[in-house]
């Protein structure tokens, strides 16, 4: 799991790293990079002018999350993201409308069946994690 995570920020760092030039005449612009285990997702996605709506089933067996959403180079259109349990409650929503970096532990919100991401002509760059917290 910590793997995972860890990989997760070497290439957000990367990325980051990069020229803006670099990541917009990318030739993997406007695909999804997904890794969706047991307890443990993972979406990173380069957008260009990227329209789509996704959803991905999860499998998690707690409601004890970490969450780490990394959005840059952010320059157009709207996006956002909803992680809904097996009743269709909200467990977790968020914009990525704007850069930001955020990192947090959540619990008591539900356990998570499905993740819906929607993207309406996005640009940026989106780095999404999300797994069981092992601290409990």
């Amino acid at each position: 799991m910590k793997i995972i995570i860890i990989a997760l920020l070497a290439g957000t760092i990367f990325f980051v790293g990069c020229k803006e030039n670099i990541l917009t005449n990318s030739t993997s612009a406007n695909i999804p990079v997904i890794a969706n285990t047991t307890n443990a997702f993972a979406f990173t996605l380069i957008a260009n002018s990227y329209s789509s709506e996704i959803e991905y089933d999860l499998s998690f067996s707690t409601d004890s999350l970490s969450y780490s959403i990394t959005v840059f180079n952010q320059t157009s259109g709207d996006g956002s993201l909803t992680i809904l349990d097996s009743n269709n409650s909200i467990v977790y929503s968020d914009t990525l409308l704007i850069n930001k970096v955020v990192a947090f532990t959540q619990a008591a919100k539900g356990i998570p069946k499905t993740i819906k991401l929607t993207f309406n002509n996005y640009t940026g760059t989106l780095s999404f994690a999300l797994s069981r917290n092992n601290s409990n």
